[in-house]
């Protein structure tokens, strides 16, 4: 009985793709580990938080995607044996709300997993130049500051407009 139900179960995984490793939609990463340093391919980051050792250098080189070197910080959260990568900017940036610094507090409460593990890195160098958003702010104020200029009409019409009588 119990070697049909294996031999069930390992049927029922050959057909189930889910159960297969998938294969990587990019190169795997060069990932090195200096002290409270890491170094994903040229990019040096700097661990802020490794709640529970939720960093596995192996899986991170395995999971890490080159579209996540535009992030200045990156979250990562190990929820049943999987690490999900999300990346947020610096709060001067222009950027959505959800995608900043200062909601990554929020990201953690409302999509990891309580008690889970999860890490921060802090992007140290290549340091990104973006457009701040007080930078937007002062362009608009400076199209505020212009005069308005009150154009006078130099033509003067020759015809009297007069009222029709009403007829009652």
């Amino acid at each position: 009985m119990e070697k049909e139900m294996a031999v069930k179960t390992t049927k029922a995984n050959k057909e189930n793709r889910f159960v297969k490793e998938q294969p990587l939609r990019h190169p795997l990463a060069v990932v090195t580990l200096n002290g409270n340093h890491l170094k994903i391919n040229k990019q040096s980051y700097q661990i802020v938080v490794n709640k529970q050792e939720a960093l596995s250098i192996e899986v991170l080189r395995q999971k890490y995607d080159p579209y996540l070197d535009q992030y200045d910080f990156l979250v990562g959260d190990v929820s049943s044996e999987h690490l999900r990568l999300k990346g947020f900017y610096k709060n001067n940036v222009q950027a959505t709300i959800d995608r900043r610094e200062q909601t990554i507090a929020d990201y953690l409460m409302e999509y990891c997993n309580p008690g889970a593990g999860y890490f921060i890195l802090k992007l140290l160098s290549p340091v990104h130049h973006y457009r701040s958003t007080n930078s937007k702010k002062q362009s608009q104020s400076q199209y505020r500051r212009r005069k308005k200029v009150k154009i006078r009409s130099t033509l003067q019409h020759n015809f009297i407009i007069k009222k029709r009588k009403s007829s009652n």
